[in-house]
């Protein structure tokens, strides 16, 4: 299917790495007062309680094991859903902590996870291959106005995942988070410094004479942008190398196809890395997923901008999402010159955010307490957030980044640092 072009032009002044941050005008993360009233008719400070789950389950936690609960999904009659919840603290052999689904094959559980580096930039690169098939993706800025995406990949495998690009500071948070396999195109030495720990450095997978499968070059000889990678070739080469493959306890995201209250309506919001990387994220109740749609064209010193959908190679079909969570988490130079920009985005710790599912918003707070382990949200009323059963998008901002609400259920996100 050919790509549809489209032309936005949005009647506000837009800066992608500068200007006044804006307090989110509608949630109240502090305890002090907002700078002005909250809205009505947006998101209530006091949320409802959740729907309640579709059926008891007794959840395990990590300090007090308790008797695994059977959950069996049951189809809804007249539909292909399914009327479950899943986690935080267990999870059936067959489904994948990652997404709440069933899996075709349980094996593909049994290994780490598999974390890629996948460009954005140049626009050439686009088409990339194989992020349809991951199940959580990151999002995030790395200096010189441009974004760049990890992918996660563990309840499928992928035959061509990339173009494959270098390592940033933040990978080596997300590999740890997941304990999983990093495959990447190499790095500047004070990233290395940090990937070549030795608790983590015997998972690294770059391009070397015997990395072809699973890490091969593909097209002409000599041209840019040709790393790319077949996870399923993955363990048969790791067990080559005598590398621990062992699965590892991905706890601590909770799934539920109950839809929480008290979300507004979110169908559609753009985020404005810089004037270069720009992209929106649109809600399709056909398919109960967000659609993304990428930039086309430099947008510097305008307020046009246009997108087209951003397409999967590897599938033909356009990228989707069943979660997308906007999280704001600190951004530091590392290490700033001329020609270099090294951005820190640690994740330990806590922070605020936005959650997007079913056409809805919800402010939501995230929280890590040890680097291997996942991130973990909660409501305002200091309930967990349950995601909905599906693959989860992470988009990366800073913490004085805009947040500005644009029309009824759109939104608009600037994304800055200090």
């Amino acid at each position: 299917m050919k790509p549809v072009l489209v032309c936005i032009i949005v009647g506000l002044a837009i800066s992608g790495c500068s200007g006044v941050a804006l307090q989110p005008v509608a949630f109240a993360y502090q305890d002090a007062q907002p700078p002005t009233p909250e809205p009505t008719s947006f998101i209530s400070p006091t949320p409802e309680p959740l729907i309640p789950d579709t059926q008891t389950v007794i959840q395990a936690t990590e300090g007090n094991p308790q008797t695994p609960p059977e959950v069996i999904p049951s189809p809804t009659p007249g539909s292909n859903t399914y009327s479950y919840s899943y986690g935080p603290y267990y999870f059936p052999p067959n489904i994948n902590p990652l997404t709440g689904l069933p899996v075709e094959n349980q094996e593909r559980l049994e290994r780490r996870p598999i974390v890629i580096k996948v460009t954005n930039f140049p626009r050439s690169v686009r088409p990339q291959y194989g992020l349809s098939l991951a199940d959580h993706v990151y999002e995030y800025y790395i200096g010189d106005s441009m974004s760049r995406f990890i992918g996660i990949f563990y309840g499928n495998d992928a035959s061509r995942v990339g173009p494959i690009r270098s390592a940033r500071l933040f990978d080596e948070h997300v590999m740890r988070m997941y304990e999983g396999i990093f495959i990447f195109g190499w790095a500047d030495d004070p990233v290395l410094e940090f990937l070549l720990a030795d608790d983590i450095k015997s998972h690294l997978i770059i391009e070397r004479s015997d990395s072809c499968p699973p890490l091969c070059r593909i097209g002409p000889k000599g041209a840019y942008n040709t790393l790319f990678a077949n996870t399923a070739e993955v363990g048969a080469y790791l067990s080559r190398r005598g590398t621990n493959n062992d699965q590892q306890k991905l706890w601590g995201l909770r799934f539920d196809v109950a839809v929480p209250k008290s979300g507004n309506p979110g169908n559609l919001f753009y985020l404005d890395y810089s004037a270069v990387s720009y992209h929106y994220w649109e809600y399709d109740p056909q398919t109960g997923r967000y659609q993304r749609f990428q930039d086309t064209v430099d947008a510097l010193g305008q307020t046009d901008r246009q997108y087209e959908p951003l397409i999967d190679n590897l599938t033909g079909r356009q990228l989707a999402a069943d979660n997308v969570i906007v999280l704001k988490i600190p951004h530091t130079y590392y290490y700033r010159s001329n020609s270099t920009e090294i951005l820190d985005q640690p994740l330990l710790g806590e922070g605020t955010g936005y959650a997007f599912r079913n056409g809805n918003i919800y402010p939501i707070t995230w929280s890590q307490e040890k680097p291997n382990r996942l991130l973990e949200f909660k409501l305002p009323n200091g309930a967990t957030y349950p995601l909905k059963p599906g693959t989860v998008w992470y988009e990366i901002i800073g913490e004085t980044s805009q947040f500005e609400p644009v029309a009824d259920g759109v939104y608009r996100y600037s994304f800055s640092i200090p």
